[in-house]
């Protein structure tokens, strides 16, 4: 009788090398999926943050151009009208002269609204609406308003990119504001849409006199509020106070 023993020792020899090789084929195709999926996830998610923060980048910036050249008929005295284009690329922008922050500027103790030359200011109360341009695409909101850029945080609050045209030493100070004027109105576009400014009034005066700032109305008040305390702009020391304010209107 022939002894089979070492032929079926050897067949499960065979076979558990067979498992082994499977098992291990397994968990490497495994590793190497599992690897896969997570760099896939990890990329896209890095991906979508870096075209995000580039297109804010890019938002902010061409905000900051148009305000720019915006900003001209400030400036100067002769310039009537000026022209600007912005990437929209899906968002909305907006166009509201009762946006933005409102301002209420006293002159030794008086209101602005009451002061020769800017009475027509006016408005339902003593502040004056400064009127916003606003660009809107998800999350982002950056805001053309007094002259200057703003950012708002989604939680509250914000910051600068374009600071206000307020400009202060010692004992004399320079005020100057872009007052947006008109009815709301949006447009929504994929591609460069163009606007126009065009001065509606401009009116301009050196005070001998204390003046003072307060902010209200909307988010972007906090912002204006903390720059007026920053540049210690409410400082009772200034002897001399230039004050302009160029109403205008823009249009696409």
């Amino acid at each position: 009788m022939r002894d089979n023993r070492c032929t079926v020792e050897i067949t499960f020899a065979r076979d558990d090398r067979g498992v082994s090789e499977v098992l291990a084929f397994v968990l490497v195709f495994g590793i190497i999926l599992t690897s896969v999926a997570i760099l896939s996830v990890t990329g896209f998610q890095a991906m979508d943050s870096y075209q995000e923060s580039e297109q804010q980048q890019n938002a902010d910036r061409a905000m900051q151009t148009l305000a720019d050249n915006f900003n001209d008929v400030l400036r100067y005295d002769g310039l009537e009208e000026r022209y600007g284009e912005l990437t929209v690329r899906g968002g909305t922008v907006t166009v509201d002269g009762d946006g933005g922050p409102e301002l209420d500027i006293e002159v030794d103790g008086n209101q602005l609204t009451d002061t020769d030359g800017f009475e027509h200011l006016e408005n339902s109360g003593d502040s004056i609406p400064l009127g916003s341009l606003t660009y809107e695409s998800g999350s982002d909101t950056i805001s053309y308003e007094g002259g200057a850029v703003a950012r708002e945080a989604e939680s509250g609050g914000g910051l600068f990119l374009s600071d206000p045209k307020l400009q202060y030493n010692d004992d004399v100070a320079i005020l100057s504001l872009v007052k947006i004027d008109g009815d709301r109105q949006s447009i929504q576009s994929d591609g460069s849409q163009g606007f126009s400014v065009s001065v509606k009034n401009r009116t301009s005066k050196l005070v001998k006199d204390d003046v003072e700032i307060s902010v209200s109305g909307g988010d972007e008040s906090e912002i204006w509020e903390d720059y007026l305390d920053e540049a210690h702009w409410n400082n009772e020391d200034m002897d001399r106070i230039l004050i302009t304010i160029v109403e205008v209107e823009i249009d696409y």
